[in-house]
């Protein structure tokens, strides 16, 4: 009974650091890709104005079309294909600064 109980324990807090590291490592992959994309937008929109790139993804996603762009160009980067990520980026509308 008691072996039962600490195998049972164990496989749970390796089951659950399993998943905190894939989790940690997600929330990396979406950084970089978010950072790549804004990065892209930014070349594209040519902001007159020097602005972050936080005010320049909120101004962008303010659009309901650009969020969908832009959910294809994250899913086209996760896949490694650079024609629909640049096809997508360029349908984004940029938006008056």
């Amino acid at each position: 009974m008691n072996t039962t109980r600490t195998l049972t324990l164990l496989f749970l807090a390796l089951y659950s650091a399993n998943t905190l590291a894939s989790s940690a490592y997600e929330s990396l992959q979406f950084g970089k890709y978010k950072q790549q994309i804004v990065s892209d937008l930014k070349k594209a929109c040519h902001p007159q104005k020097k602005i972050t790139d936080e005010e320049l993804a909120n101004k962008i996603l303010s659009n309901e079309e650009n969020k969908g762009y832009i959910r294809e160009a994250r899913i086209a980067l996760e896949r490694n294909n650079e024609k629909n990520y640049w096809d997508a980026i360029s349908k984004v509308e940029c938006p008056e600064m």
